[in-house]
């Protein structure tokens, strides 16, 4: 039985929310769905689900995102090899009328998105949907993401030749899309940040347009004692080597006995999609970070708490002024398939058990994405090294005050890839 999908407590269906639904379901058109960090771009994914007439898959480029947004990644659906996709490593499925019955395809995360894949999924539809001449095979696509966020992974073996093969490694480079009209529509309200100074420095940084003035203004938040010190604040580290050192020796000064949880794993579930840790260990007051949504609304996705109390089957963790029992929680990863009465319907094909927590000194900027933090300590370590990842680190903090950094943050922090605004090019606004 699948997960029910639940909106926020505090959503607030806005004009903005229901214009762009509104296109989405009444039209045919194909669109990207961008807005800066915190505008809610997965609470209108939620939104599109929970309302949707039309037969639906949600697709996404990593295990880890398809998890979180109960979805499946391209790789699984299509059966894609994980290398260069090109046409001779696409097949005709077999998926029981699964291809024929799809009005409405969405892809979450689409600026991780090559765009060889994109060129994949046009084709696989095209051959699964035997509508050669038609892009997706007729199939509405609804990309939905931020190219001022982290960028597609490129292995270096493949980035060698990449460039003779497409002008950039962003999904908008895709052959397919300069087949057909593509739409764009910007969400703009930010749900996550109040304050008007910090949402305007945060902007300045997305775009590349920081000045010197700006970098005091941030730089005023550093404090490398309290980073090394602070409790409740989560630790943002451009690398796993750094987040793995931070955890691992931070649990390993605490006192008294360390307990390991291991966790139950089911059908299709490989270690690149694990929410949580399959092996995790833990001693009483180690920082955790909550890792999913509780269904009675005691914490949500991001919260820190510290460990009070630890037995084989059970823990007991404080969250901000209170003392909850936690107990072991499943994921469902999800596939989908054809009904001949309620249409596509998806369906777990595998699951993962553990408690949902994990240690929460320090987690990878990566893994960050699509958090909200109270508290969070931003350490460049040896520096940013991709497109966005500054930006996507300081974003997740709710509030100035509580954002903490461990060095300055110079000019050569803020990388900036300026082949994204060639997607200005490409996508008819329909709200600016």
């Amino acid at each position: 039985m699948i997960s029910p999908l639940v909106l926020p407590v505090d959503f607030e269906r806005s004009d903005e929310f229901q214009q762009c639904y509104e296109i989405v379901e009444k039209t045919e058109k194909s669109v990207y769905v961008s807005g800066v960090a915190g505008s809610g771009k997965s609470t209108f994914l939620t939104f599109l689900r929970q309302n949707t007439r039309k037969n639906l898959i949600v697709l996404t480029p990593t295990g880890i995102a398809a998890v979180n947004i109960q979805g499946q990644t391209i790789h699984s659906l299509f059966k894609f090899p994980h290398a260069l996709i090109q046409k001779e490593n696409i097949k005709r499925l077999w998926a029981n009328g699964l291809f024929e019955k799809l009005d409405l395809l969405v892809i979450d995360e689409i600026s991780m998105v090559r765009p060889d894949l994109l060129d994949g999924v046009d084709y696989a539809l095209r051959l699964n949907r035997e509508r050669f001449d038609t892009p997706f095979g007729g199939v509405q696509v609804v990309m939905i993401g931020d190219l001022y966020q982290l960028p597609p992974v490129l292995e270096k073996e493949l980035a060698e030749h990449y460039s003779e093969l497409y002008a950039s490694e962003f999904f908008f480079s895709a052959n397919v899309l300069k087949e057909m009209r593509c739409y764009s529509f910007m969400l703009t309200k930010n749900y996550r940040q109040k304050d008007p100074q910090f949402m305007a420095l945060l902007n300045k940084i997305r775009n590349n347009s920081i000045n010197e003035a700006d970098l005091r203004l941030l730089n005023s938040r550093v404090n490398s004692e309290l980073a090394e010190v602070a409790k409740e604040y989560l630790r943002l580290t451009p690398t796993n080597a750094a987040a793995n050192a931070v955890n691992h020796a931070r649990l390993a000064k605490l006192p008294g006995k360390e307990f390991l949880y291991q966790a139950t794993v089911t059908g299709e579930y490989d270690w690149r999609s694990h929410p949580a840790d399959e092996q995790l260990r833990l001693r009483v007051g180690a920082q955790v970070l909550m890792v999913k949504n509780d269904p009675d609304k005691r914490w949500v996705n991001g919260n820190i708490g510290e460990v009070v109390e630890l037995a084989s089957n059970g823990m007991k963790v404080r969250i901000d002024h209170g003392i909850y029992d936690v107990q072991p929680v499943k994921w469902e990863k999800n596939g989908y398939r054809h009904d001949g009465i309620k249409g596509i319907v998806p369906e777990v094909i595998g699951t993962f058990e553990q408690f949902p927590v994990r240690l929460g000194w320090a987690i990878t900027i990566h893994k960050s994405q699509g958090l909200s933090l109270d508290k969070a300590i931003v350490d460049l370590d040896g520096g940013a090294f991709a497109h966005g990842q500054t930006y996507v680190a300081l974003s997740r903090c709710r509030s100035f005050e509580g954002l903490v950094l461990k060095r300055p943050v110079g000019f050569r922090d803020i990388i900036f890839d300026k082949r994204i605004h060639r997607v200005a090019d490409l996508f008819i606004p329909i709200n600016t």
